[in-house]
């Protein structure tokens, strides 16, 4: 199976459109409970954020799901992960472990697991049944050959947000929304494809 990168962001792109400021606000709360905590709090804020993290992350892939998906988006659907927080917190917490074991082994182990688990939160909110580790599992199984692709993928995102950190740091909020959606849409294109290359 094949895909551009560059397609794929403009579909996204599309898709997000009509949602966009809805994006923007979206990806502005998800910040406020996950991003600033910490600094707003010092002493607690690092670890309530981090307990949050993954039902809010898998908020954000209910939200983006079906933006691209060409479903009615809202904003409610941030807070959906929490219906499954015992599984989205194990599953962020499995998947934090694997990383900092691959960073600690070498930075390439380390992107090589953030690549393999990225879809984890996508498979949890379009496949509900599944457990947490199913769902890294399945997370990895999918995304096996295309892991390279999907780095491509963040590594052109790049230049967006430096752009938008350029504009106050308030650009970083436009782009922010585009590049979920852009993971959504990824997603959306490996879950049903063979497995492709050599990655383990």
């Amino acid at each position: 199976m094949s895909f551009s990168n560059l397609t794929l962001m403009r579909e996204s792109r599309s898709y997000l459109a009509p949602h966009w400021g809805l994006g923007v606000l979206t990806v502005f709360v998800f910040t406020l409970f996950v991003g600033a905590l910490p600094v707003v709090f010092p002493s607690m804020g690092e670890t309530v954020s981090f307990i949050l993290s993954g039902p809010f992350a898998l908020g954000m892939c209910f939200f983006t799901l079906s933006i691209v998906k060409k479903e009615t988006p809202h904003i409610n659907q941030l807070f959906e992960g929490f219906q499954s927080f015992g599984k989205s917190f194990l599953a962020y917490l499995c998947f934090a472990i694997l990383f900092l074991v691959g960073i600690v082994l070498l930075i390439i182990p380390g992107i090589v697991v953030a690549m393999g688990f990225s879809m984890t939160f996508y498979v949890m909110a379009d496949q509900p049944e599944l457990s947490f580790s199913e769902c890294l599992h399945e997370s990895w199984k999918i995304t096996k050959g295309y892991r390279l692709k999907y780095f491509g993928l963040c590594l052109r995102f790049l230049p967006w947000y430096l752009l938008g950190a350029l504009c106050l740091g308030i650009g970083v909020l436009v782009v922010l929304p585009w590049h979920y959606a852009a993971n959504a849409q990824f997603y959306l294109q490996i879950k049903n494809a063979p497995p492709m290359g050599k990655e383990n």
